[in-house]
């Protein structure tokens, strides 16, 4: 059964890179093919606002295919993507790539948590989420500054063939080690979904907790040196610390004595209370560090709390809340990216962490108004 779960992960692992990769090697792509850096953010936004509008109907697509075919095909997709990618000659092949990847991501993270209950259906279900998600807290913590790190020494085409590469090997290791998992063939209409208030809720909820977090997280690097004059040497060392911390809130999500719901809760009072103290470093810089820990723990507890709570809250439709879930939390990404955007350059690092606050207790409210 573990190792049936640790492949789940891995497989999170890959998928997270590779959403993400552009981002720390966002100069280096936009050198080497020749167009702005805007132009390569728009793959990274673009992605999450595709991913939002089209996880929940291809999900439903795909009802019917066995589990292990589905994510098998959908690692292979990972895989070659990140390969072509290493090889890809200009910006247009590069972006239709991205495209292609983004209407596998939502399908890939609407199973994941449902797959991971099916495989160890004995453990509780935050305790078997948080496994399946180690591989996010991970790719956070140690593949994607790793994955830049190659990029920068050995190109940003080297670090896409090695995260291909791996998704190859997670392939090899998931037909092996799954077993055969019937989907379930009928006919699902969408409309009956979308009308479904509890649905409705898990997929709000998700998209305001996330915008609360990605309003800020965002623009992490500029917030940093604004408020503690970070030196460019330090950078990556503090976005390690946050990243390392978010592995210690992904392995507490899974044994906290709460609810999923209350964990959502203390997430968001966590995610305001790291806000002020990060407002509070600017007089305290060396107290910065710990900040970062309590924001990564924060920003872990988050993603995995919100994957449990959708799951709890639709016990005999785990696809379909999965599905919910990620279509709020990229509709939450790209909200975030949005906003933080709009607010830095107009009222500067003080004012986009008010606006964060400000969107953490719009989520606290959200999360009051469950529906019956």
């Amino acid at each position: 059964m573990i190792f049936r779960i640790l492949i789940l992960s891995l497989g999170a692992f890959v998928w997270q890179v590779t959403e993400i990769l552009p981002i720390g090697l966002l100069t280096d792509i936009a050198h080497g093919l020749t167009v702005s850096e805007s132009q390569i953010g728009l793959l990274v936004t673009g992605y999450a606002w595709l991913v939002a509008l089209t996880a929940i109907p291809l999900t439903i697509a795909c009802s019917g295919v066995d589990r292990r075919i589905l994510v098998a095909a959908l690692m292979a997709l990972v895989g070659s993507v990140n390969l072509l990618t290493a090889l890809t000659p200009n910006y247009t092949v590069m972006a239709l790539l991205r495209v292609a990847l983004a209407l596998g991501h939502g399908v890939f993270w609407s199973i994941l948590s449902s797959l991971a209950v099916r495989l160890a259906p004995q453990l509780p279900i935050a305790r078997v989420t948080g496994m399946a998600f180690t591989g996010v807290a991970v790719a956070f913590a140690g593949g994607i500054p790793l994955a830049s790190a190659i990029g920068h020494w050995a190109g940003w085409r080297a670090a896409f063939s090695l995260t291909g590469v791996l998704g190859v090997m997670v392939l090899a290791g998931m037909l092996v080690l799954l077993p055969p998992m019937p989907g379930v063939r009928r006919h699902i209409d969408i409309r009956h979904l979308l009308r479904q208030p509890v649905l409705r809720y898990i997929a709000i909820l998700t998209a305001c907790a996330v915008t609360a977090h990605f309003t800020a997280y965002t623009y992490i690097v500029p917030l940093l040196k604004k408020l503690v004059l970070a030196p460019d040497a330090q950078i990556p060392l503090m976005l390690l610390v946050f990243g390392g911390a978010g592995i210690v809130g992904n392995w507490l999500g899974g044994r906290l004595p709460f609810s999923a719901g209350r964990t959502v809760g203390l997430s968001l009072v966590g995610l305001v209370l790291s806000y002020g103290l990060l407002v509070g470093s600017t007089y305290a810089t060396s107290a910065i560090w710990v900040v970062l820990a309590l924001w990564g723990v924060i920003a872990a507890l988050i993603n995995l709390a919100m994957q449990s709570y959708a799951l709890e809250l639709a016990p005999n439709q785990h696809e379909a809340a999965a599905s919910f879930c990620v279509t709020g939390f990229n509709a939450g990404i790209g909200t975030g990216a949005l906003v933080g955007g709009l607010v830095l350059p107009a009222g500067g690092a003080f004012a986009i962490i008010g606006t964060g606050v400000v969107l953490a207790c719009v989520a606290m409210a959200v999360l009051k108004a469950k529906p019956a």
